[in-house]
């Protein structure tokens, strides 16, 4: 279906929230919790992925 006859088109892709030390999460609000107790010692970074993709950050 085209995005003129869906308003509401469905997301093709996926933000990952990841940390230097490779741990990594899809929640947003939680990254951001994270980072302000300063869980692993650094700011998340974001990841946009096509949805389906693994992710393998090193």
């Amino acid at each position: 279906m085209d995005c003129l006859n869906n308003p509401n088109p469905e997301p093709t892709t996926q933000s990952i929230y990841y940390w230097l030390d490779g741990y990594w999460i899809t929640d947003k609000e939680e990254a951001e919790l994270m980072d302000s107790i300063n869980a692993f010692g650094s700011v998340h970074q974001v990841a946009k992925l096509p949805l389906g993709r693994i992710l393998m950050l090193r």
